[in-house]
């Protein structure tokens, strides 16, 4: 296996990494940090793919190794989170909501595997499962900052409780929806403008801020984007299927 193949593979056991310390984060009550994690675990988890492209280092086992990463920091960091954050003092809806992340997510992914063959690079069927992450990590960032725009209390009771966990219920439903997504890392700009916000995470005084952009960004991407896109999404679809049936004839 060249370098070219292993730089890429390198990125993607990473984010494997960030993803397990994200698990113990959470295990710990460290929820802050588990959700900076989680950012962490998306921008390696999309390098990986880039570079393997610019480096044409592209391999079945990096493909592989990206679905441990997936499963493991976009389906069962969030879960865990969740799991230790909300259902001590939630009860049995947050308990609920920890399972459906949980079996959406390996649903999603092993559905992923199966019908698309060209691994997301020409849009999505069904929510990505980084996008539910996102919200869960964002959600939990701006209840635990010092300078956040909720407390945490908010996170387990009342309207705001209510509003942000049925938004998260509605992405785990859409990761097994049929609505078509594109896939918006295709230009280099909003990858490089994504991992500028991850690195704010990190700055005290940029982290609420870039927070609340993510939140935006994630809303806008979940529920509006499909019907904005539909038309465009429709015709990529058409192509990739000719190009599917091209590759078998």
């Amino acid at each position: 296996m060249t370098w070219r193949k292993i730089v890429p593979n390198l990125i993607t056991l990473a984010a494997l990494l960030a993803s397990f310390f994200c698990l113990v984060f959470a295990a710990s009550g460290k929820f802050y940090e588990a959700a900076q994690l989680i950012m962490v675990v998306l921008i390696l988890d999309g390098l990986d793919g880039i570079l393997a492209r610019l480096l044409r280092g592209t391999t079945k086992l990096g493909a592989e190794l990206d679905t441990f990463v997936d499963m493991t920091g976009y389906g069962i960091a969030p879960a865990m989170i969740l799991y230790y954050l909300i259902v001590p003092d939630a009860g049995v809806w947050a308990l609920a909501l920890v399972v459906i992340t949980l079996f959406s997510g390996a649903i999603r992914l092993s559905r992923f595997r199966i019908v698309d063959p060209f691994r997301g690079q020409h849009g999505y069927l069904g929510l990505p499962i980084t996008v539910n992450a996102g919200w869960v990590a964002m959600v939990v960032m701006l209840s635990h900052s010092s300078n956040g725009r909720f407390d945490a209390a908010s996170l387990t009771e009342g309207l705001p409780a209510l509003l942000i966990w049925s938004v998260s219920a509605a992405m785990v439903f859409l990761q097994v929806s049929r609505v078509r997504y594109g896939k918006p890392v295709k230009n280099p700009a909003v990858f490089i403008l994504g991992a500028v916000m991850v690195i704010l995470l990190f700055v005290e005084q940029y982290a609420h801020v870039s927070a609340m952009a993510f939140l935006f960004g994630i809303l806008y991407y979940a529920f509006i984007s499909p019907f904005l896109l539909k038309h465009e999404r429709m015709e990529e679809a058409s192509e990739d299927q000719e190009e599917l049936d091209a590759r078998r004839s």
